[in-house]
């Protein structure tokens, strides 16, 4: 027997929470020719991110960054993640049809604490020389993994670093660092998320599709049931059906439409195979 499809376990996409927002820079702290070069160092800023997982199972969590004016450029930024004391290099995700937002997935272990960054590629040249990388967004997170409610402590900050506008990357000068907390949506570190929920009503849609083919799985089994093991209730509904049937061909025949479409001697017993001719 084909085993029929089980709707509740249907993945709904869980929805984002607001984090914070995030800025960028490669870019003087002052305008050129304001004043003193010195007052116009240039400062390099990235978005870090310290996420403590505080259940007992793992969990995998997506991180949603959207930028607008200007967009995010995969080719000026990279992405560090350090969950086991490694630092793991990687990029951004972006979604497909919408330029404005690009996708991160992490996964922590239970009890444990990750730290993600978003930085300016400081290693290409051209971000350097270019000196006016600047991008502002915001950030949302979402659990993807397990299904029922985790609690997590959320950390954003900027972190940046103050160099001369004469930046050698070849020599190691002193440089001057900042470091801030930056406010969450909630005004709190402290975030419940729930995971992919059972089916609700925006999965109309998908849930009718689902019944069609229950449909279609319970047309393949019912004829192959013996008769002797029909439900009564469904025993029941066919004679129902039956008798509506006759209702409908004595209600054609005296309002004088002439011959039912299924005359009763052509009309097979409950249960019985039933043949075209």
């Amino acid at each position: 027997m084909t085993d029929l499809i089980d709707p509740s376990q249907i993945i709904v996409r869980p929805r984002p929470t607001l984090l914070s927002t995030f800025e960028l820079l490669v870019k003087p702290i002052a305008p050129v020719g304001s004043g003193p070069n010195v007052v116009a160092r240039t400062v390099i800023q990235g978005y870090f991110l310290t996420i403590a997982n505080t259940s007992n199972s793992d969990i995998k969590v997506r991180l949603q960054f959207t930028a607008t004016t200007p967009e995010l450029d995969l080719t000026n930024t990279v992405t560090i993640t350090d969950v086991q004391g490694v630092n793991d290099f990687s990029d951004l995700t972006p979604i497909v049809g919408d330029p404005k937002r690009f996708i991160f997935n992490l996964s922590i272990g239970a009890n444990d604490t990750a730290l993600f960054t978003l930085l300016p590629d400081v290693s290409k040249p051209e971000v350097i020389k270019a000196n006016s990388l600047e991008v502002r967004g915001y950030v949302e997170i979402a659990l993807t993994s397990p299904s029922s409610s985790v609690r997590l402590l959320l950390t954003p900050e900027h972190r940046g670093t103050f160099v001369p506008q004469s930046f050698d990357t070849v020599r190691a000068p002193d440089f001057d660092q900042l470091v801030y907390a930056l406010p969450t949506s909630t005004g709190q570190s402290e975030f419940t998320l729930t995971g992919p929920a059972k089916p609700n009503k925006e999965l109309k849609l998908e849930i009718k599709e689902i019944e069609k083919l229950v449909e279609n799985k319970l047309a393949e089994i019912l004829p192959l049931t013996p008769q002797t093991q029909i439900p009564n209730d469904l025993q029941r509904v066919i004679g129902l059906m039956a008798q509506r049937l006759d209702e409908l061909e004595q209600r054609t025949v005296s309002n004088g439409n002439g011959r039912a479409f299924i005359q009763v001697e052509e009309r097979p017993s409950v249960g019985h195979h039933v043949v075209n001719q």
